[in-house]
């Protein structure tokens, strides 16, 4: 009896090929990239345009808290947002001017890398503190995808 093929077209899982990156980069942000820029989009913000004008990168997309930067053989790396350069797209977000600097985007390390996880602590006990409610930023960017295909979601 002959078995039968099972169909794995739609099933095959695709390879988007994101690495942490390894070094720091130092990005400088001019006049001209906060010109040509556009409020609330990941890709076509100043910080976007000067990183593929500074370091020749195909395509940018800055986030919250991650950058992805796609290189010309077609790889995406990935570098932690500084704090510094996320008030600045905040403020640019929300109608505000961006000022030109120098931003240093990091590797990411710890926890905070691909495929590395927080070890459990355990149970832990309630303080004196009474709960509080986050406040939440509005009228900003999105955050980048989070949680089993968040890749998949990121570069649809």
């Amino acid at each position: 009896m002959a078995r039968k093929k099972r169909r794995t077209e739609g099933k095959v899982p695709r390879d988007y090929a994101v690495k942490d990156a390894t070094k720091d980069l130092i990005l400088k942000i001019t006049q001209r990239d906060i010109d040509t820029s556009s409020r609330k989009k990941n890709n076509s913000c100043a910080a976007a345009h000067a990183l593929c004008r500074q370091e020749g990168f195909k395509e940018a997309r800055v986030y919250k808290k991650v950058t992805y930067v796609r290189k010309a053989d077609g790889s995406w790396l990935r570098f932690t947002t500084p704090g510094d350069l996320y008030m600045e797209i905040m403020i640019y977000d929300r109608n505000g001017d961006m000022e030109k600097g120098e931003f240093r985007l990091a590797a990411p390390k710890g926890v905070m890398r691909l495929g590395h996880h927080a070890k459990p602590k355990g149970k832990r006990r309630q303080t004196g503190r009474l709960p509080t409610t986050p406040h939440i930023v509005t009228n900003v960017r999105d955050h980048a995808p989070k949680g089993r295909n968040h890749l998949a979601a990121l570069f649809a």
